[in-house]
């Protein structure tokens, strides 16, 4: 398989990747990860396996920035009622 090959494979790995919950793409780095500490297999191997990572990496990072922009804090009012404000939001 030439480079132009894996890229495009990496490709159809990546679109396929965006469809893993937040729970099953952490796992699948977990297993990634445990694969590239063995240090069992091929360089060829070990840098697919890296970018991966890396891609599985982006995922969970984009699906948490998500999860957080939908956290709301409730704050107690000083009449006794609560008001939203969005997470992390100071002031």
């Amino acid at each position: 398989m030439n480079m132009d090959d894996q890229t495009n494979n990496l490709d159809e790995n990546s679109a396929d990747l965006r469809n893993l919950s937040y729970e099953e793409a952490l796992k699948e780095l977990e297993q990634t990860v445990n694969s590239l500490e063995s240090g069992d297999i091929s360089l060829e191997a070990s840098m697919a396996l890296f970018r991966r990572g890396m891609a599985l990496t982006e995922i969970c990072a984009g699906k948490l920035r998500e999860i957080e922009r939908q956290i709301t804090e409730l704050i107690e009012k000083s009449d006794g009622g609560f008001e939203e404000k969005p997470f992390g939001e100071d002031g």
